[in-house]
């Protein structure tokens, strides 16, 4: 039975990388009591899969996990308090479904809160609002290139102390989290200290049937 579940990471938590938070719910899973389908192939592998990689130290009220368990019927409800009592603190799980159609991340939704003065955050999201590119440059171990962030997430609006930005994926890539609040502090012209980021949402949208097609060959 495949199933999607939905999960906040809070608290130290959000610390952990996207590795280690499969390897973390595959462990919850197996102590909770279920077992978890393989794949097939030559090295069958845990069919599990996170919809959206989160940054070390974001937190994130959202997180889509898709999980195939053995058998073909769980109440979920009973998963939910079995999974709750077997994952580590600010791991919590929020809901269970059957998994419909398969899917892939078009977007998320962030709040990212500064140690800030309220007037300088307000005049960066204007400068940045007006500004017709930001232009970030990403570093890798093996490149560096440059990321339009406007492109990818346009309308950073505030909420009370915080902005909240909302990031698209196209299908060329996407911006990250840090890297908006890069742009945030070249157009404040001036240090904002980082409070915390938590990712508030992600948007889903089936998977194009040549993504499926691919996976299948």
């Amino acid at each position: 039975m495949r199933i999607e579940l939905r999960l906040a990471i809070r608290d130290r938590a959000r610390f952990l990388s996207h590795l280690e938070m499969v390897d973390l719910l595959l462990a919850a899973f197996r102590r909770a009591g279920y077992e978890i389908s393989l794949s097939n192939g030559l090295r069958p592998r845990p069919v599990i899969s996170l919809a959206l990689a989160r940054g070390v130290g974001v937190a994130s009220e959202d997180e889509h996990c898709t999980i195939e368990l053995v058998g073909d019927s769980h109440d979920l409800d009973e998963l939910i308090e079995r999974l709750a009592a077997t994952c580590p603190r600010g791991v919590v799980p929020l809901a269970a479904r059957p998994a419909g159609p398969k899917a892939v991340a078009v977007g998320a939704t962030y709040r990212i809160e500064f140690d800030a003065p309220g007037d300088l955050v307000a005049l960066a999201v204007d400068a940045y609002r007006a500004s017709p590119e930001l232009p970030i440059e990403r570093r890798s171990p093996k490149q560096r290139r440059t990321v339009d962030v406007k492109r990818f997430a346009p309308e950073p609006r505030l909420e009370g102390s915080a902005i909240v930005v909302e990031i698209a994926i196209h299908e060329d890539g996407s911006a990250k989290p840090d890297e908006v609040v890069r742009a945030l502090t070249r157009c404040a012209n001036a240090d904002l200290p980082l409070a915390g980021v938590t990712r508030l949402a992600v948007a889903m949208a089936p998977k194009p049937a040549r993504m499926a097609a691919t996976e299948t060959t």
